[in-house]
């Protein structure tokens, strides 16, 4: 009946929509399905122990050892590890982002037999996330900077009033003319920055 049963646990595992693997007690794999060899980039060797991954990272890019994995925290705690994010480095330096799920297995006398793993490949969710974080950190940009343009138009606005009323005074020295197209350059400029901040914050 071994054989039999054997050959359905395995096509049971290969026909598994996510990742799957599982090691004994002292953390030897035991068990994988295609969808692991796929993320990990390779079949493990035969030293490999717990997964087989070429490194296993934490979200922020740190080396986890092979001790700190989910399926050897489960090993190791007798307890379910639900929900890790890390990222897997595969040989060909490629990494990918997975969500873990790790438990401890047992026998029918409750006694410790090994560990089993099934993670998710959520890299592209990942990228889809970054992105809309970064959007919208632009988005909140362009409002800030609209904002700066408006405030700074506005007394652009009174200040060329107050220069046109200033340079139709007769009285006016050839001097104070000078300093008057010197100050509606300035102006100018200003405007300038103003519209074009305006333009940037349109096109965020």
């Amino acid at each position: 009946m071994s054989g039999p049963v054997n050959r359905f646990q395995n096509q049971l595992l290969e026909h598994l929509p996510v990742a799957f693997c599982s090691c004994d007690t002292e953390g030897n794999i035991t068990e994988f399905n295609h969808h692991a060899t796929d993320l990990w980039g390779s079949e493990p060797g035969a030293s490999a122990r717990f997964h087989g991954a070429a490194r296993l990272l934490d979200v922020k890019g740190k080396l986890l050892s092979q001790e700190q994995s989910p399926i050897a925290c489960a090993l190791r705690t007798r307890k379910p590890q639900r929900n890790t994010e890390l990222m897997i480095e595969r040989p060909d330096s490629r990494r990918i982002t997975v969500l873990s799920n790790a438990a401890p297995q047992f026998d029918a006398d409750g006694n410790l037999i090994g560990a089993m793993e099934v993670f998710h490949d959520i890299t592209e969710r990942r990228y889809v996330e970054e992105a809309r974080r970064v959007a919208d950190r632009l988005a909140a940009s362009a409002r800030v900077a609209n904002q700066v343009a408006q405030q700074i138009k506005k007394p652009l606005g009174s200040l060329t009033s107050l220069l046109d009323i200033l340079r139709k005074e007769t009285s006016l020295s050839a001097e104070a003319r000078s300093y008057t197209e010197l100050i509606q350059q300035e102006l100018s400029r200003f405007d300038r920055i103003a519209k074009e901040i305006v333009h940037l914050s349109m096109a965020a």
